[in-house]
């Protein structure tokens, strides 16, 4: 059995991550859409108060105050009912449910409850959009990094070995855990409350303060730019956590007892990973955040098989064919597509 040198499996590790991560570009750009609609839907509404009531973009705090404590049928109303089919997350499709069913929900309102009411409206849709794709993100991601680092052990020792495939409630277990504190979810809706909090601010302000339409046109799109910016870092974080939790499983159904912390070592390289960097762990002790990755926001550090050897003999053991006795052979040159009908799709 071949061994390839500590470069190989280094390079290979920051490979996945890397794969990951481009993968990933996908489910930021889909949030992101759904981030530029919600604010464009808002603007709509505000634009519409401007047109209607306001003098070249303008609208003094008088007449801002008159036109927002008008009472007027709740025009949230139509548009719950019709986000309400979209919804997939069953906490969001509960909030709307509920909203949609409160007697307040059916009566008059004033045009400033109507404003707030399309923020959290327009918030929880992107909410739903955030949860959806991320987890569709996540899984893919889990299952990728399962089979590729077990595809690299293969290529790279080059010996193959039955093994067992992801159960779906390890995925599961991955996917809900709350290593951070809080589970993937709970942050979005976190983080989504709060841009509905920050929107209502920027209009309730300009409004009464006088601000023209350009201006707070402006303020909305930083308010939405950071909602962005914190939905791309929590996705890249729990991208690199679902990478690196599922490649410990790869790790565990192979029995590599060690791994090795690599970090991603360029000018962004933070101190927590500088300081982890090459040194070996026990599998069965990983903990994100405190010797696996992602130590902190934005982690690109991954790690890689500690070959020992004890964990040689063990994979020559499961690599040896019990009929020929000789071991089965996966040669340098496999392609991943050819490996996983092989070893996966045929087990």
């Amino acid at each position: 059995m071949k061994k390839r040198n500590n470069k190989y499996w280094d390079k290979r590790a920051m490979e996945r991550m890397a794969e990951y991560h481009r993968d990933v570009d996908t489910t930021v750009r889909t949030v992101t859409n759904a981030y530029d609609k919600g604010q464009k839907d808002i603007q709509v509404e505000i634009d519409k108060i401007f047109n209607t009531f306001g003098k070249n973009g303008q609208l003094s705090p008088e007449q801002a105050k008159k036109v927002l404590n008008q009472r007027i049928p709740n025009p949230m109303l139509k548009l719950a009912k019709k986000a309400y089919p979209k919804i997939k997350d069953e906490k969001i499709r509960r909030w709307l449910l509920n909203r949609m069913n409160a007697p307040a929900y059916r009566a008059r309102i004033t045009r400033l409850e109507a404003l707030k009411e399309q923020a959290y409206l327009q918030s929880k849709i992107i909410a739903d959009v955030e949860i959806s794709a991320s987890n569709k993100g996540y899984m893919r991601t889990i299952n990728n990094a399962y089979y590729r680092t077990m595809f690299d052990v293969h290529r790279g020792l080059r010996v193959g070995f039955d093994f067992a495939t992801l159960p779906n409630q390890v995925i599961q277990m991955i996917l809900k855990n709350p290593w951070s504190g809080k589970q993937f979810s709970q942050r979005v809706w976190a983080n989504t409350e709060q841009l509905a909090e920050q929107i209502t601010k920027v209009i309730t302000a300009g409004f009464m303060g006088g601000v023209g339409i350009q201006k707070m046109t402006n303020e909305l799109s930083e308010r939405m730019n950071v909602g962005k910016h914190v939905a791309n870092r929590l996705i890249r974080t729990e991208t690199t956590y679902m990478a690196n939790a599922a490649e410990m499983e790869s790790y565990l159904e192979a029995e590599i007892d060690e791994y090795m912390f690599i970090a991603t070592l360029d000018l962004k390289t933070s101190k927590q990973c500088q300081q982890q960097d090459k040194k070996v762990y026990k599998t069965k002790d990983a903990k994100p955040g405190v010797n696996m990755p992602p130590m902190h926001s934005f982690c690109r550090s991954t790690t890689r098989a500690y070959f020992g050897p004890d964990t040689l003999k063990n994979i020559q053991r499961r690599a040896r064919n019990p009929i020929t006795g000789k071991n089965e052979l996966v040669p340098a040159s496999m392609a991943y597509p050819q490996w996983y009908e092989k070893y996966v799709q045929a087990a």
